[in-house]
């Protein structure tokens, strides 16, 4: 690729780093160690039998929207205006606030 496409290609994604952006990268980061988690906890909840289920698509599906949102604030968070930062920031105290509380349930 020529270095004017590669600089074209570079112009078109705009990455602001501000709190929106930095809160966006750790639930990118959190979405996949939450996935790692909840993959083990999955198998061990099917070969136990009890909550087959609900185990599998919260594994799925958790991370999935997690890693979703933390995408959309990584490369969009620069445009939100300082409400929707602020509603971002407290949905992700309360998401970590319930990993917490799933991770030690399944102690």
């Amino acid at each position: 690729m020529s270095a004017r496409k590669a600089n074209l290609l570079m112009e078109m994604v705009a990455i602001g780093i501000n709190w929106a952006s930095l809160l966006g990268f750790l639930q990118i980061v959190s979405a996949i160690a939450y996935f790692a988690v909840s993959i083990n906890q999955a198998t061990v909840a099917v070969r136990s039998g009890r909550d087959r289920t609900t185990r599998i698509i919260q594994s799925v599906f958790a991370p999935l929207i997690l890693l979703l949102s933390g995408a959309i604030l990584f490369f969009q968070g620069w445009r939100l205006d300082p409400l929707l930062q602020f509603q971002q920031y407290t949905m992700s105290i309360l998401i970590v606030y319930l990993v917490f509380l799933d991770l030690r349930r399944s102690r």
